[in-house]
């Protein structure tokens, strides 16, 4: 059985500062105090759009670093991870020190999985704040890419402690846990995660990941429930459903939730060899052998192999 991927997911948006504030009492143009200020409170509100059109109305009048570095960040939060890389490297042409500026450059290399320059943004920023929680919970999820977990769990309980009340160091903490095999310690931090979160489906995922490896299935199958309620169209939950239900042996049950996964995730071949395999579990071995043939035909023949080499699966 195939598990490949268990669609725990790293969250690459870390703790924004924003750094958007900027001193006006020496500015006195009217019309440049009220851009900031509606980029500002457009920014807070989540319209980021709307937010990037009076940073630059405001950018138009005068140029400052926390202007560059407040419109990076409402780009950074828009998806426009490219164009706001630009903006926070405009910024730190003025004010190279700045570790809120470093952080979110960090932060946008870490998206654009340039890990190496994002590492070393992240150190920059801890040089000059040494307690900076953006830039050790983003060097934490270099180190978490690399596989170094121990060191990326050190780095987000002194995230933690810089900034107990950011919920998302919580959520990584939890991820960390769980890929350094300390499952307990990564059930209660998606637990902890989840009272200041309740509608996230991806902590209710993660969760039920951990409590299938932990055997509780049943407190497993109700977060993979609560997961998929909150976002019925994401395919990695059932894929992971799937699972529980295969470890279980409920097969039938199994077969529907790969069905649904494919139906919403298509393009992941370890869903087809897990049906395929699950087929043949329930001597449906015409169908296994169609999944196993689609699955090899996105690269994972393994188990196909391995049936064609007892005769179960011929051309």
């Amino acid at each position: 059985m195939i598990r490949n991927s268990l669609y725990i997911i790293l969250i690459s948006f870390v703790l924004l500062s924003g750094c958007a504030k900027t001193n006006t009492a020496s500015q006195d143009v009217p019309e440049f105090t009220d851009a900031v200020a509606k980029a500002l409170a457009l920014q807070k509100e989540g319209n980021f759009q709307e937010s990037l059109v009076w940073y630059a109305q405001a950018l138009k009048i005068k140029e400052t670093p926390q202007l560059r570095n407040g419109a990076g960040a409402a780009l950074l939060s828009s998806g426009s991870t490219e164009a706001a890389l630009k903006e926070f490297d405009r910024a730190l042409t003025f004010t190279p020190s700045s570790p809120d500026i470093q952080a979110n450059r960090g932060t946008a290399l870490f998206r654009l999985k340039e890990y190496d320059e994002a590492l070393d943004s992240f150190n920059k920023a801890l040089s000059y704040n040494p307690a900076h929680a953006q830039a050790l919970n983003g060097k934490a999820l270099v180190q978490l890419t690399r596989k170094h977990y121990d060191s990326a769990l050190i780095l987000l309980i002194q995230a933690q402690k810089a900034a107990p009340e950011k919920a998302l160091i919580k959520y990584n903490s939890a991820i960390a846990f769980e890929a350094a095999g300390l499952l307990e310690d990564a059930e209660k931090a998606f637990t902890q995660y989840i009272k200041e979160a309740p509608k996230d489906a991806k902590a209710f995922n993660g969760r039920g990941v951990v409590r299938m490896k932990l055997k509780k299935y049943a407190a497993s199958a109700q977060d993979f429930d609560n997961a998929i309620a909150l976002s019925p169209t994401n395919g990695k939950f059932y894929y992971n459903r799937g699972l529980l239900w295969q470890k279980q042996l409920k097969y039938t049950d199994a077969i529907k939730d790969y069905t649904r996964s494919i139906a919403y995730t298509p393009d992941n071949g370890t869903t087809y060899v897990n049906r395929g395999n699950t087929y043949f579990l329930l001597d449906e071995k015409e169908k296994g052998c169609r999944d196993l043939k689609k699955a090899c035909s996105m690269g994972l023949c393994e188990k196909l192999e391995a049936y064609k080499n007892i005769n179960a699966c011929i051309e």
